[in-house]
């Protein structure tokens, strides 16, 4: 779903999100799950709709959303974004994710069975660098080092960094050590990946590598994938937690129409190693949330 610049786009959205452009924008609609197309003549004039659909379990709804935008008016209404496995080859700033977060490449080189970056985005690209103290890419580490100076560079005028989009462990080396402890007084947070059982010794590495830089839990998190195995699940998280880091447990998803779903007890454990009190408690004073009242 490419957008020229010089075209004046209305971006619908399905719903709203902690990275969905500010509702103030004029050209901005989130339909919060209603068909109901709303009355166009509000908006300034524009010369496309853009649907911008990211969860593949929203995509039947984007589908009928455009529909009925169709409808109603006679301008093109396209339909896009991560769930139809269509991306924009560069980066808008603000166009379909709010302002402050930026991507400065695209894809990733891996091929972990469980991702589907490589199948939206494809191989590993990099972008023009847009200003933005949010650092979105998928595997911002496989970046050339020319690449990663220049963004750092840009960073140097940024405040409450963070670099979201999950840093791979083992590609956490002197470079980017070096980098990040020139700015640590403005960076938030930096979030790492802790995906299978396999992976945690490196990951052990890279925290101890963040916290020799003088990074505490507080500022390093870590994306957790986990399953239906609620013993194997605690135990990575909390190693996790005791190498130095905050997990964040994210239930593994098939990217297919259907949303996966999982018992009301698994649901109510990832929750509970979602909320940091909880985990702080559970870590440090024995509370425990197995007993899922939450």
């Amino acid at each position: 779903m490419g957008a020229n610049k010089n075209l004046r786009i209305l971006r619908v959205f399905p719903h709203k999100t902690s990275y969905t452009p500010d509702e103030k924008d004029p050209f901005v609609y989130i339909a919060n799950g209603l068909y109901q197309v709303p009355a166009l003549a509000l908006f300034p004039e524009f010369d496309e709709v853009h649907i911008s659909c990211v969860f593949t379990w929203d995509r039947e709804f984007c589908q009928k959303l455009q529909w009925q935008f169709r409808g109603f008016t006679d301008k093109p209404v396209k339909l896009g974004g991560p769930a139809f496995r269509s991306d924009t080859p560069d980066f808008t700033p603000g166009l379909y994710v709010r302002e402050g977060v930026t991507f400065t490449s695209r894809g990733c080189n891996n091929n972990c069975p469980w991702c589907m970056v490589p199948k939206v985005e494809g191989k590993l690209k990099e972008l023009p660098i847009t200003p933005g103290n949010i650092i979105q890419d998928n595997n911002f580490l496989q970046t050339s080092q020319a690449h990663k100076d220049k963004v750092f560079e840009m960073l140097q005028d940024q405040r409450r960094i963070c670099f979201k989009g999950g840093l791979e462990a083992d590609l956490i080396d002197d470079h980017f050590i070096e980098h990040v402890k020139v700015i640590r007084p403005r960076i938030k947070e930096l979030w790492l990946a802790c995906d299978t059982p396999a992976s945690l010794k490196a990951f052990q590495g890279a925290c101890g590598k963040l916290r020799d830089a003088g990074f505490s839990r507080e500022k390093i998190k870590c994306y957790v994938l986990i399953d239906g195995d609620i013993e194997e699940n605690e135990k990575r998280l909390s190693a996790v937690y005791n190498a130095g880091a905050m997990p964040f447990a994210q239930l593994y998803r098939e990217y297919s129409g259907k949303k996966t779903t999982y018992s009301k007890e698994i649901e109510r454990f990832a929750r509970s190693w979602q909320r940091p009190p909880a985990i702080e408690a559970h870590m440090k004073h024995g509370t425990d949330f197995r007993e899922f009242n939450t």
